[in-house]
């Protein structure tokens, strides 16, 4: 399955890298490991709940861009959260309407607010998906896949760009 999304996974961190979201090698923290896992089975659950609920099969361009912002905010809760000892608590409260809360220290929030990090990954995800009409299909994959696995990406750009910022203002990790 990884093989088969290595792709996407490429766009996605070539496109952070060209637009200077990454620097260097990723912040691999091994307590972010563990909410990213628990924030995608959240979301993978969440996600089937709102498309049965809705009587669809597919998340709408909106929706996925919504995505994007929702995972990206909750990363950088989530570093807020690990750095001052709290556990991130999870909600579906702006996965799909683009009106994500953030709870986060007030610079991380003031960060996040001037980044295009989920417009950006949204795009390339998009972009992805026109170049490669086929790929669900040829490869019997359920489209949600390449989607996560473009989510999990930006989650981890996110992270990282997180833990670079309070890298900056002092925070030892």
């Amino acid at each position: 399955m990884e093989e088969l999304c290595r792709e996407i996974a490429l766009a996605i961190v070539n496109c952070a890298a060209k637009n200077g979201y990454i620097e260097g090698q990723i912040a691999v923290i091994e307590e972010l490991a563990d909410y990213e896992k628990e924030l995608f089975k959240f979301m993978l659950v969440e996600t089937r709940k709102f498309l049965d609920r809705e009587c669809r099969q597919e998340i709408s361009g909106e929706e996925i861009i919504s995505l994007f912002t929702y995972v990206s905010a909750k990363a950088g809760e989530a570093v807020s959260c690990w750095v001052n000892g709290q556990t991130p608590e999870f909600s579906s409260h702006g996965m799909f309407d683009g009106k994500v809360p953030m709870y986060s220290d007030d610079k991380v929030m003031a960060y996040f607010k001037t980044l295009e990090l989920p417009s950006d990954m949204a795009k390339t995800f998009s972009n992805w998906c026109r170049e490669n009409p086929d790929f669900c299909s040829e490869n019997h994959l359920d489209p949600i896949i390449p989607l996560f696995e473009a989510l999990k990406w930006t989650w981890r750009i996110a992270v990282n760009l997180t833990v670079c910022l309070l890298e900056k203002q002092g925070f030892k990790f």
